[in-house]
């Protein structure tokens, strides 16, 4: 009888020798897992929204939430800044444009007739250059005026 339960494996391991695998190897005690915890003064440690120093996956989904929510806003803040830099180049084109023949008409009439003549040659680059400028930030505004109009319209 003995014959028969070493070959089945009856035999009960020694308990200063650990178990092993079927291969031989020695296998670890499996110990139950610990939260991860903060280490003082952590870059993490404003995630931990309860001050336990553990931070739970509700913690870190609202944490991704805020991380968005930023994102969304310092991106509109940048367009929105982006849009009043087009506006003020637009501005200061149009003004531009009303000064380009006073300043034709100052120079010659403070007798400066070869800076005036240069001037009035230039002209008609210029007010079309500009008139392009302009038509494009104006057209642009329409265009994206009409497509928030359109997008508000369709989830109505």
């Amino acid at each position: 009888m003995s014959l028969i339960t070493s070959l089945a494996g009856d035999k009960k391991p020694a308990k200063d020798k650990p178990e092993t695998n079927a291969f031989g190897v020695p296998m670890a005690k499996k110990e139950e897992k610990q939260p991860k915890v903060l280490e003082g003064g952590s870059l993490f440690e404003y995630l931990d929204a309860d001050g336990d120093g553990v931070i739970t996956d509700e913690e870190m989904s609202r944490a991704k939430e805020i991380a968005e929510f930023d994102h969304k806003r310092k991106m509109q803040e940048n367009e929105d800044k982006k849009e009043d830099q087009i506006r003020a180049m637009a501005w200061f084109a149009l003004w531009g444009m009303l000064l380009y023949p006073v300043l034709i008409l100052v120079t010659s009439i403070v007798g400066q007739d070869t800076a005036s003549q240069l001037i009035s040659d230039i002209a008609p680059t210029y007010f079309v250059a500009i008139a392009g400028l302009v038509a494009a930030f104006f057209g642009a505004q329409a265009y994206s005026k009409g497509k928030s109009n359109g997008a508000e319209k369709k989830k109505s």
